[in-house]
Protein backbone atom coordinates (compact mmCIF):
# COMPACT_ATOMS: atom_id res chain seq x y z
CA UNK A 1 0.00 0.00 0.00
CA UNK A 2 2.82 2.34 0.90
CA UNK A 3 4.54 1.60 -2.39
CA UNK A 4 1.42 2.39 -4.35
CA UNK A 5 0.92 5.64 -2.45
CA UNK A 6 4.61 6.51 -2.86
CA UNK A 7 4.55 5.82 -6.57
CA UNK A 8 1.33 7.69 -7.01
CA UNK A 9 2.59 10.71 -5.15
CA UNK A 10 6.01 10.47 -6.83
CA UNK A 11 4.29 10.38 -10.18
CA UNK A 12 2.38 13.46 -9.17
CA UNK A 13 5.65 15.06 -8.15
CA UNK A 14 7.18 14.16 -11.46
CA UNK A 15 4.37 15.82 -13.31
CA UNK A 16 4.40 18.87 -11.10
CA UNK A 17 8.14 19.26 -10.52
CA UNK A 18 10.02 18.01 -13.59
CA UNK A 19 13.09 20.04 -12.75
CA UNK A 20 13.83 18.14 -9.49
CA UNK A 21 16.46 15.36 -9.26
CA UNK A 22 15.42 11.79 -8.58
CA UNK A 23 16.60 12.09 -4.96
CA UNK A 24 14.69 15.33 -4.56
CA UNK A 25 11.61 13.74 -5.98
CA UNK A 26 11.85 10.83 -3.56
CA UNK A 27 12.28 13.17 -0.59
CA UNK A 28 9.28 15.26 -1.80
CA UNK A 29 7.20 12.10 -2.22
CA UNK A 30 8.08 10.83 1.24
CA UNK A 31 7.04 14.13 2.80
CA UNK A 32 3.76 14.04 0.88
CA UNK A 33 3.04 10.50 2.04
CA UNK A 34 3.63 11.45 5.68
CA UNK A 35 1.39 14.48 5.26
CA UNK A 36 -1.31 12.34 3.65
CA UNK A 37 -1.16 9.82 6.47
CA UNK A 38 -1.42 12.55 9.07
CA UNK A 39 -4.38 14.14 7.29
CA UNK A 40 -6.07 10.76 7.06
CA UNK A 41 -5.60 10.25 10.79
CA UNK A 42 -7.10 13.66 11.55
CA UNK A 43 -10.03 12.93 9.22
CA UNK A 44 -10.71 9.58 10.88
CA UNK A 45 -10.48 11.20 14.27
CA UNK A 46 -12.92 13.86 13.14
CA UNK A 47 -15.40 11.23 11.95
CA UNK A 48 -15.07 9.40 15.22
CA UNK A 49 -15.69 12.62 17.12
CA UNK A 50 -18.78 13.29 14.97
CA UNK A 51 -20.03 9.80 15.70
CA UNK A 52 -19.57 10.33 19.42
CA UNK A 53 -21.42 13.65 19.29
CA UNK A 54 -24.28 12.19 17.24
CA UNK A 55 -24.71 9.36 19.69
CA UNK A 56 -24.68 11.84 22.55
CA UNK A 57 -26.96 14.74 23.26
CA UNK A 58 -26.02 17.37 20.66
CA UNK A 59 -24.22 18.02 17.43
CA UNK A 60 -23.74 20.94 15.12
CA UNK A 61 -24.66 18.69 12.18
CA UNK A 62 -27.67 16.79 13.54
CA UNK A 63 -30.98 18.41 14.48
CA UNK A 64 -32.01 17.98 18.11
CA UNK A 65 -35.30 18.38 19.89
CA UNK A 66 -34.02 21.16 22.14
CA UNK A 67 -32.35 23.32 19.53
CA UNK A 68 -34.30 22.68 16.33
CA UNK A 69 -37.60 20.84 16.79
CA UNK A 70 -39.03 22.35 19.99
CA UNK A 71 -39.14 25.89 18.51
CA UNK A 72 -41.23 24.58 15.59
CA UNK A 73 -43.63 22.69 17.85
CA UNK A 74 -43.96 25.66 20.20
CA UNK A 75 -44.81 28.00 17.31
CA UNK A 76 -47.13 25.73 15.33
CA UNK A 77 -48.44 22.79 17.36
CA UNK A 78 -48.84 23.24 21.10
CA UNK A 79 -51.82 25.56 20.83
CA UNK A 80 -53.81 22.34 20.37
CA UNK A 81 -51.30 19.73 21.55
CA UNK A 82 -51.47 20.40 25.28
CA UNK A 83 -53.57 19.27 28.20
CA UNK A 84 -57.23 20.20 27.99
CA UNK A 85 -57.25 21.02 24.27
CA UNK A 86 -58.61 19.22 21.23
CA UNK A 87 -55.48 17.24 20.25
CA UNK A 88 -55.11 13.66 21.56
CA UNK A 89 -51.62 14.13 22.97
CA UNK A 90 -49.39 16.89 24.37
CA UNK A 91 -46.22 17.90 22.51
CA UNK A 92 -44.62 20.24 25.02
CA UNK A 93 -41.70 18.18 26.35
CA UNK A 94 -39.20 15.73 24.90
CA UNK A 95 -40.87 12.98 26.90
CA UNK A 96 -44.21 13.94 25.29
CA UNK A 97 -42.82 14.03 21.78
CA UNK A 98 -40.33 11.15 21.55
CA UNK A 99 -42.87 8.28 21.43
CA UNK A 100 -44.66 10.01 18.56
CA UNK A 101 -41.58 10.95 16.51
CA UNK A 102 -42.21 8.68 13.51
CA UNK A 103 -45.89 9.55 13.44
CA UNK A 104 -45.04 13.26 13.57
CA UNK A 105 -42.72 12.83 10.59
CA UNK A 106 -45.46 11.10 8.58
CA UNK A 107 -48.02 13.77 9.41
CA UNK A 108 -45.82 16.77 8.62
CA UNK A 109 -44.26 15.37 5.44
CA UNK A 110 -47.76 14.50 4.25
CA UNK A 111 -48.88 18.03 5.22
CA UNK A 112 -51.69 16.66 7.36
CA UNK A 113 -50.32 18.55 10.36
CA UNK A 114 -50.46 21.31 11.31
CA UNK A 115 -53.91 21.51 9.72
CA UNK A 116 -53.90 24.09 6.94
CA UNK A 117 -55.85 23.44 3.76
CA UNK A 118 -55.09 26.54 1.68
CA UNK A 119 -53.13 26.07 -1.55
CA UNK A 120 -49.99 28.23 -0.99
CA UNK A 121 -50.12 29.52 -4.56
CA UNK A 122 -53.12 31.70 -3.80
CA UNK A 123 -53.56 34.43 -1.19
CA UNK A 124 -51.69 35.35 1.95
CA UNK A 125 -53.29 34.77 5.32
CA UNK A 126 -52.80 36.22 8.76
CA UNK A 127 -52.68 33.02 10.83
CA UNK A 128 -51.04 30.62 8.39
CA UNK A 129 -50.05 27.63 10.54
CA UNK A 130 -48.45 25.59 7.75
CA UNK A 131 -44.82 24.53 7.97
CA UNK A 132 -42.16 25.68 5.54
CA UNK A 133 -40.20 23.12 3.53
CA UNK A 134 -37.18 23.84 5.73
CA UNK A 135 -39.17 23.15 8.91
CA UNK A 136 -40.50 19.88 7.49
CA UNK A 137 -36.99 18.85 6.48
CA UNK A 138 -35.69 19.64 9.97
CA UNK A 139 -38.28 17.41 11.62
CA UNK A 140 -37.72 14.58 9.11
CA UNK A 141 -33.94 14.64 9.55
CA UNK A 142 -34.32 14.74 13.33
CA UNK A 143 -36.48 11.62 13.27
CA UNK A 144 -34.15 9.85 10.82
CA UNK A 145 -31.22 10.58 13.16
CA UNK A 146 -32.95 8.81 16.04
CA UNK A 147 -34.74 11.85 17.50
CA UNK A 148 -31.91 13.01 19.80
CA UNK A 149 -32.84 15.14 22.80
CA UNK A 150 -30.05 17.72 22.65
CA UNK A 151 -28.78 19.95 25.42
CA UNK A 152 -31.19 21.43 27.95
CA UNK A 153 -29.36 24.73 27.56
CA UNK A 154 -30.60 24.93 23.94
CA UNK A 155 -34.26 24.45 24.85
CA UNK A 156 -36.29 27.67 24.50
CA UNK A 157 -38.82 28.58 27.21
CA UNK A 158 -42.09 26.73 26.77
CA UNK A 159 -44.99 28.99 25.75
CA UNK A 160 -47.48 29.93 28.43
CA UNK A 161 -51.25 29.85 28.00
CA UNK A 162 -54.01 31.42 29.98
CA UNK A 163 -56.26 28.92 31.69
CA UNK A 164 -59.43 28.33 29.73
CA UNK A 165 -59.63 31.36 27.44
CA UNK A 166 -57.03 31.40 24.67
CA UNK A 167 -56.61 35.20 24.60
CA UNK A 168 -56.98 36.14 28.25
CA UNK A 169 -60.05 36.73 30.37
CA UNK A 170 -62.89 38.30 28.34
CA UNK A 171 -64.60 41.52 29.37
CA UNK A 172 -67.99 39.79 29.46
CA UNK A 173 -68.86 36.10 29.71
CA UNK A 174 -72.35 34.87 28.79
CA UNK A 175 -73.31 31.27 29.58
CA UNK A 176 -75.91 28.94 28.20
CA UNK A 177 -78.97 29.37 30.43
CA UNK A 178 -79.06 25.72 31.58
CA UNK A 179 -76.89 22.64 31.83
CA UNK A 180 -77.71 20.29 28.99
CA UNK A 181 -77.50 16.53 29.50
CA UNK A 182 -75.97 14.54 26.64
CA UNK A 183 -76.82 10.83 26.66
CA UNK A 184 -74.12 8.19 26.29
CA UNK A 185 -75.44 7.07 22.92
CA UNK A 186 -77.90 7.98 20.19
CA UNK A 187 -78.61 11.06 18.11
CA UNK A 188 -79.11 14.42 19.82
CA UNK A 189 -81.24 16.95 17.89
CA UNK A 190 -79.61 20.30 17.23
CA UNK A 191 -81.05 22.70 19.81
CA UNK A 192 -81.27 26.47 20.34
CA UNK A 193 -80.69 27.83 23.84
CA UNK A 194 -81.32 31.53 24.44
CA UNK A 195 -79.73 33.71 27.12
CA UNK A 196 -80.72 37.33 27.72
CA UNK A 197 -77.73 39.59 27.26
CA UNK A 198 -76.65 41.62 30.30
CA UNK A 199 -76.38 44.89 28.37
CA UNK A 200 -78.51 47.91 29.14
CA UNK A 201 -76.70 49.90 26.42
CA UNK A 202 -75.55 48.92 22.95
CA UNK A 203 -72.00 47.52 22.99
CA UNK A 204 -69.35 47.05 20.33
CA UNK A 205 -67.27 43.86 20.18
CA UNK A 206 -63.82 43.44 18.62
CA UNK A 207 -63.15 39.77 19.44
CA UNK A 208 -65.08 36.71 20.61
CA UNK A 209 -64.43 33.17 21.80
CA UNK A 210 -66.62 30.13 22.40
CA UNK A 211 -65.59 27.66 25.11
CA UNK A 212 -67.50 24.38 25.48
CA UNK A 213 -68.15 23.47 29.09
CA UNK A 214 -67.31 19.81 28.43
CA UNK A 215 -64.68 18.80 25.91
CA UNK A 216 -65.44 16.08 23.40
CA UNK A 217 -69.24 16.37 23.20
CA UNK A 218 -69.75 19.62 21.27
CA UNK A 219 -69.74 18.75 17.58
CA UNK A 220 -70.21 22.39 16.67
CA UNK A 221 -71.90 25.49 18.03
CA UNK A 222 -73.17 28.65 16.38
CA UNK A 223 -73.63 31.88 18.33
CA UNK A 224 -76.22 34.38 17.09
CA UNK A 225 -78.02 37.53 18.22
CA UNK A 226 -81.81 37.86 18.39
CA UNK A 227 -82.83 41.49 18.91
CA UNK A 228 -86.14 40.76 20.63
CA UNK A 229 -88.72 38.11 21.43
CA UNK A 230 -91.59 37.75 18.95
CA UNK A 231 -94.96 39.07 20.00
CA UNK A 232 -96.63 36.61 22.37
CA UNK A 233 -93.43 34.58 22.93
CA UNK A 234 -91.61 34.10 26.22
CA UNK A 235 -88.31 32.72 27.51
CA UNK A 236 -88.74 29.48 29.50
CA UNK A 237 -85.72 27.52 30.77
CA UNK A 238 -83.55 28.81 27.98
CA UNK A 239 -86.05 28.12 25.19
CA UNK A 240 -88.17 30.68 23.36
CA UNK A 241 -91.74 29.38 23.25
CA UNK A 242 -94.64 30.81 21.28
CA UNK A 243 -98.09 31.65 22.63
CA UNK A 244 -99.12 27.99 22.37
CA UNK A 245 -96.12 26.86 24.42
CA UNK A 246 -94.20 25.34 21.48
CA UNK A 247 -90.41 25.82 21.40
CA UNK A 248 -89.14 27.95 18.51
CA UNK A 249 -85.92 27.62 16.55
CA UNK A 250 -83.73 30.61 15.68
CA UNK A 251 -85.10 30.60 12.14
CA UNK A 252 -88.67 30.59 13.41
CA UNK A 253 -87.92 33.42 15.85
CA UNK A 254 -86.32 35.54 13.12
CA UNK A 255 -89.19 34.96 10.72
CA UNK A 256 -91.75 35.77 13.40
CA UNK A 257 -89.87 39.05 13.86
CA UNK A 258 -90.22 39.85 10.17
CA UNK A 259 -87.14 38.22 8.65
CA UNK A 260 -87.32 35.95 5.61
CA UNK A 261 -84.18 33.81 5.78
CA UNK A 262 -81.44 32.50 8.05
CA UNK A 263 -78.89 34.76 6.35
CA UNK A 264 -80.57 37.86 7.78
CA UNK A 265 -79.87 36.74 11.35
CA UNK A 266 -76.82 38.29 12.95
CA UNK A 267 -74.17 35.63 13.48
CA UNK A 268 -71.41 36.17 16.02
CA UNK A 269 -69.16 33.16 15.39
CA UNK A 270 -68.93 29.37 15.36
CA UNK A 271 -67.17 26.72 17.36
CA UNK A 272 -66.00 23.90 15.09
CA UNK A 273 -62.88 21.72 15.04
CA UNK A 274 -59.92 24.08 14.70
CA UNK A 275 -61.90 27.27 15.23
CA UNK A 276 -63.53 29.02 18.17
CA UNK A 277 -61.94 32.48 18.38
CA UNK A 278 -62.16 35.46 16.03
CA UNK A 279 -60.98 39.03 16.14
CA UNK A 280 -61.60 41.78 13.62
CA UNK A 281 -59.16 43.98 11.74
CA UNK A 282 -59.61 47.65 10.93
CA UNK A 283 -62.89 49.21 12.04
CA UNK A 284 -64.89 45.98 11.73
CA UNK A 285 -66.74 44.58 14.72
CA UNK A 286 -70.06 43.37 16.09
CA UNK A 287 -72.85 45.51 17.49
CA UNK A 288 -74.91 43.85 20.24
CA UNK A 289 -77.95 45.91 21.07
CA UNK A 290 -79.31 46.50 24.54
CA UNK A 291 -81.94 43.98 25.60
CA UNK A 292 -81.02 41.43 22.92
CA UNK A 293 -80.73 37.66 23.31
CA UNK A 294 -77.76 35.39 22.60
CA UNK A 295 -78.63 32.17 20.81
CA UNK A 296 -76.44 29.12 21.54
CA UNK A 297 -77.17 26.85 18.59
CA UNK A 298 -75.75 23.54 19.85
CA UNK A 299 -74.99 20.29 18.05
CA UNK A 300 -73.90 17.57 20.48
CA UNK A 301 -72.35 14.17 19.77
CA UNK A 302 -72.65 11.41 22.43
CA UNK A 303 -69.25 10.13 23.55
CA UNK A 304 -70.14 6.80 25.16
CA UNK A 305 -70.61 8.32 28.60
CA UNK A 306 -73.46 10.52 29.77
CA UNK A 307 -72.17 14.07 30.15
CA UNK A 308 -73.37 17.61 30.89
CA UNK A 309 -72.44 20.81 29.08
CA UNK A 310 -72.88 24.53 29.57
CA UNK A 311 -71.01 26.33 26.81
CA UNK A 312 -69.84 29.92 27.33
CA UNK A 313 -69.33 32.94 25.07
CA UNK A 314 -66.54 35.40 25.85
CA UNK A 315 -66.75 38.95 24.50
CA UNK A 316 -63.76 41.29 24.17
CA UNK A 317 -65.28 44.76 23.97
CA UNK A 318 -63.90 47.66 21.98
CA UNK A 319 -61.33 49.64 23.91
CA UNK A 320 -61.68 53.31 24.59
CA UNK A 321 -60.66 55.11 21.40
CA UNK A 322 -60.93 51.95 19.30
CA UNK A 323 -62.99 52.43 16.15
CA UNK A 324 -65.91 50.11 15.34
CA UNK A 325 -67.55 51.50 12.24
CA UNK A 326 -68.82 48.49 10.31
CA UNK A 327 -70.77 45.34 11.17
CA UNK A 328 -69.30 41.94 10.26
CA UNK A 329 -71.43 39.71 8.03
CA UNK A 330 -70.80 36.00 7.45
CA UNK A 331 -72.20 35.61 3.95
CA UNK A 332 -71.79 37.25 0.54
CA UNK A 333 -75.58 37.46 0.44
CA UNK A 334 -75.23 40.62 2.56
CA UNK A 335 -74.00 42.38 -0.59
CA UNK A 336 -76.13 40.85 -3.34
CA UNK A 337 -77.97 37.83 -4.75
CA UNK A 338 -76.58 34.33 -5.36
CA UNK A 339 -77.23 32.00 -8.28
CA UNK A 340 -76.42 28.28 -8.42
CA UNK A 341 -75.27 25.77 -11.02
CA UNK A 342 -75.49 22.11 -9.96
CA UNK A 343 -73.82 19.51 -12.16
CA UNK A 344 -73.75 21.96 -15.01
CA UNK A 345 -77.42 22.95 -14.78
CA UNK A 346 -78.85 26.21 -13.32
CA UNK A 347 -80.68 25.56 -10.07
CA UNK A 348 -82.93 27.73 -7.90
CA UNK A 349 -83.03 26.51 -4.27
CA UNK A 350 -86.54 26.19 -2.91
CA UNK A 351 -87.58 28.78 -0.32
CA UNK A 352 -88.07 27.01 3.00
CA UNK A 353 -91.50 27.16 4.58
CA UNK A 354 -91.90 29.31 7.65
CA UNK A 355 -93.41 26.40 9.57
CA UNK A 356 -90.82 23.81 8.51
CA UNK A 357 -89.02 22.64 11.69
CA UNK A 358 -86.42 20.73 9.64
CA UNK A 359 -85.22 23.62 7.51
CA UNK A 360 -81.47 23.75 6.96
CA UNK A 361 -79.98 26.34 9.32
CA UNK A 362 -77.26 28.35 7.60
CA UNK A 363 -77.05 26.15 4.52
CA UNK A 364 -78.77 25.74 1.16
CA UNK A 365 -81.24 23.06 0.04
CA UNK A 366 -79.71 21.57 -3.12
CA UNK A 367 -80.54 18.41 -5.12
CA UNK A 368 -79.57 15.28 -3.25
CA UNK A 369 -76.15 13.80 -4.04
CA UNK A 370 -76.50 10.45 -5.83
CA UNK A 371 -74.84 7.27 -4.54
CA UNK A 372 -71.20 6.77 -5.59
CA UNK A 373 -70.89 10.25 -7.13
CA UNK A 374 -67.18 11.06 -6.94
CA UNK A 375 -66.91 14.67 -8.14
CA UNK A 376 -70.40 16.09 -7.71
CA UNK A 377 -70.10 19.78 -8.57
CA UNK A 378 -71.83 22.83 -7.13
CA UNK A 379 -71.06 26.36 -8.36
CA UNK A 380 -72.43 29.45 -6.64
CA UNK A 381 -72.04 32.92 -8.13
CA UNK A 382 -72.27 35.73 -5.59
CA UNK A 383 -72.99 39.13 -7.13
CA UNK A 384 -71.51 42.13 -5.29
CA UNK A 385 -73.97 44.99 -5.82
CA UNK A 386 -72.34 47.46 -3.42
CA UNK A 387 -68.73 47.91 -2.33
CA UNK A 388 -67.55 45.58 0.44
CA UNK A 389 -64.42 44.94 2.48
CA UNK A 390 -63.43 41.28 2.74
CA UNK A 391 -61.61 40.02 5.85
CA UNK A 392 -61.56 36.25 5.47
CA UNK A 393 -63.16 33.06 4.16
CA UNK A 394 -64.42 29.85 5.76
CA UNK A 395 -65.48 26.81 3.74
CA UNK A 396 -68.12 24.75 5.57
CA UNK A 397 -69.12 21.33 4.27
CA UNK A 398 -69.72 17.95 5.87
CA UNK A 399 -68.19 14.50 5.35
CA UNK A 400 -68.60 14.37 1.55
CA UNK A 401 -66.99 17.78 1.09
CA UNK A 402 -63.91 17.41 -1.14
CA UNK A 403 -62.75 20.87 -2.22
CA UNK A 404 -63.80 24.51 -2.37
CA UNK A 405 -62.32 27.37 -4.42
CA UNK A 406 -63.25 31.07 -4.25
CA UNK A 407 -62.46 33.20 -7.33
CA UNK A 408 -62.99 36.97 -7.52
CA UNK A 409 -63.91 38.53 -10.88
CA UNK A 410 -63.55 42.31 -10.93
CA UNK A 411 -65.76 44.60 -13.06
CA UNK A 412 -63.03 44.87 -15.72
CA UNK A 413 -62.86 41.07 -16.07
CA UNK A 414 -59.65 40.45 -14.16
CA UNK A 415 -59.73 37.32 -11.99
CA UNK A 416 -57.99 36.49 -8.74
CA UNK A 417 -58.21 33.27 -6.72
CA UNK A 418 -58.98 34.35 -3.16
CA UNK A 419 -58.72 30.89 -1.59
CA UNK A 420 -58.36 27.32 -2.83
CA UNK A 421 -58.81 24.40 -0.42
CA UNK A 422 -58.15 21.37 -2.67
CA UNK A 423 -58.40 18.78 0.13
CA UNK A 424 -61.19 19.89 2.44
CA UNK A 425 -61.12 18.20 5.85
CA UNK A 426 -64.29 18.22 7.93
CA UNK A 427 -62.15 17.65 11.03
CA UNK A 428 -60.48 21.06 10.61
CA UNK A 429 -62.88 23.78 9.50
CA UNK A 430 -60.49 26.70 9.52
CA UNK A 431 -61.02 30.44 9.17
CA UNK A 432 -58.63 31.82 6.55
CA UNK A 433 -58.19 35.44 7.59
CA UNK A 434 -56.63 37.64 4.93
CA UNK A 435 -53.31 39.20 5.88
CA UNK A 436 -54.92 42.58 5.16
CA UNK A 437 -58.57 43.53 4.45
CA UNK A 438 -59.42 43.66 0.75
CA UNK A 439 -61.75 46.23 -0.79
CA UNK A 440 -64.00 44.79 -3.52
CA UNK A 441 -65.90 47.20 -5.78
CA UNK A 442 -69.55 47.00 -6.79
CA UNK A 443 -70.06 45.05 -9.99
CA UNK A 444 -67.66 42.29 -8.94
CA UNK A 445 -68.64 38.69 -8.42
CA UNK A 446 -67.25 35.83 -6.33
CA UNK A 447 -67.56 32.37 -7.87
CA UNK A 448 -67.29 29.40 -5.53
CA UNK A 449 -66.66 25.97 -7.07
CA UNK A 450 -67.18 23.00 -4.75
CA UNK A 451 -66.79 19.26 -5.24
CA UNK A 452 -68.41 16.54 -3.16
CA UNK A 453 -67.22 12.92 -3.00
CA UNK A 454 -69.89 10.34 -2.19
CA UNK A 455 -67.78 7.45 -3.46
CA UNK A 456 -66.02 4.65 -1.61
CA UNK A 457 -62.72 6.48 -2.27
CA UNK A 458 -63.71 9.02 0.39
CA UNK A 459 -62.39 7.49 3.62
CA UNK A 460 -64.79 9.61 5.72
CA UNK A 461 -67.89 8.57 3.75
CA UNK A 462 -70.22 6.59 6.05
CA UNK A 463 -72.45 5.26 3.25
CA UNK A 464 -71.36 5.64 -0.40
CA UNK A 465 -74.32 3.53 -1.52
CA UNK A 466 -76.82 6.02 -0.09
CA UNK A 467 -78.29 9.21 -1.49
CA UNK A 468 -77.12 12.23 0.52
CA UNK A 469 -79.65 14.73 1.88
CA UNK A 470 -79.06 18.27 3.18
CA UNK A 471 -79.30 18.95 6.93
CA UNK A 472 -77.32 19.72 10.07
CA UNK A 473 -76.24 16.14 10.82
CA UNK A 474 -72.72 15.22 9.71
CA UNK A 475 -73.86 12.15 7.74
CA UNK A 476 -76.04 14.49 5.70
CA UNK A 477 -74.46 17.37 3.77
CA UNK A 478 -74.26 21.16 3.92
CA UNK A 479 -73.11 23.83 1.48
CA UNK A 480 -71.99 27.06 3.16
CA UNK A 481 -69.18 29.06 1.48
CA UNK A 482 -68.85 31.51 4.34
CA UNK A 483 -66.98 34.80 4.42
CA UNK A 484 -66.27 37.67 6.80
CA UNK A 485 -67.09 41.01 5.25
CA UNK A 486 -68.46 44.47 5.86
CA UNK A 487 -70.62 46.57 3.54
CA UNK A 488 -68.89 49.90 3.11
CA UNK A 489 -72.05 52.04 3.02
CA UNK A 490 -73.47 50.60 6.27
CA UNK A 491 -71.75 52.71 8.89
CA UNK A 492 -72.35 51.98 12.58
CA UNK A 493 -71.01 55.32 13.75
CA UNK A 494 -74.49 56.80 13.83
CA UNK A 495 -75.45 54.20 16.44
CA UNK A 496 -72.49 54.96 18.67
CA UNK A 497 -74.17 57.87 20.35
CA UNK A 498 -76.27 55.37 22.32
CA UNK A 499 -73.43 52.94 23.03
CA UNK A 500 -71.98 52.46 26.47
CA UNK A 501 -68.40 53.82 26.72
CA UNK A 502 -65.94 50.92 26.88
CA UNK A 503 -63.22 50.59 29.48
CA UNK A 504 -59.64 49.84 28.47
CA UNK A 505 -58.65 46.19 28.51
CA UNK A 506 -55.45 45.31 30.24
Amino acid sequence: MLEVELLTVAGTGLRMCGHLTKEGLMRRAARLVVTTLLLGSWTLAGHASDAVRTAGTDTDLTATFAKDVAPILYARCVGCHRAGEVAPMALLTYEDVRPWAKSIKRKVTGREMPPWGADPRFGTFKDDQSLSEAQIETIAKWVDAGAPRGRDADLPPAPTFSAGWSHGEPDVVIEMPVDFEIPAEGEVPVTDFFSKSPFTHDVFVKALEVRPGTAGVVHHAGLYVIDRLPDGASLVNGRIVDASGKAMSRNQVARANGGTSTEEIQKLLSFVPGRGYESYQGDAGQLIKAGSYIDFYMHYTPSGTARKDRTRLGLYLAKSGQEVGHQIYHSFSAAGPTTYIVEGQPYAPQRQRRDDPNSVEGGVNLPNIPPYAENWKVVSIHTIREPITLYGLTPHLHLRGKSMKYTLTLPDGREDVLLDVPKYDFNWQLYYELSAPRHIPAGSKVTVVTLFDNSAKNKYNPAPDKEVFWSEQSWDEMYAPQARLTVDARDLRAAKSTAEPQRDRE
